[in-house]
C-alpha cells in the first residue's frame, strides 16, 4: 500500500505500524514527533497500523542555539 512520509510516497506492506515504518526508514525511537493525517500521534499509539493513503509528518528534534 502507498502512504506519504514527509510528502514522499512510500510503499509498505499491509498492517505496517507507525513504529515499524519509522524503524525501517532509519528514524530513532526518541527525539521525534509524528503526526498522522495532521493529528499528533503519541508514542503510546505508534503500534497503530497505517491505512492506505495515510500522510505522516515526522519531525526530528535538533539541539543548538
Amino acid at each position: 500500500m502507498i502512504i506519504n512520509v514527509n510528502q514522499k510516497q512510500v510503499d509498505v506492506a499491509e498492517a505496517t505500524t507507525v513504529a515499524t515504518l519509522l524503524a525501517s526508514l532509519g528514524y530513532p525511537d526518541r527525539g521525534i514527533a509524528v503526526a498522522v493525517d495532521q493529528a499528533l500521534l503519541p508514542k503510546s499509539l505508534w503500534e497503530t497500523p497505517l491505512s492506505e493513503g495515510a500522510c505522516l509528518d515526522v519531525v526530528t528534534a535538533v539541539q543548538g542555539g
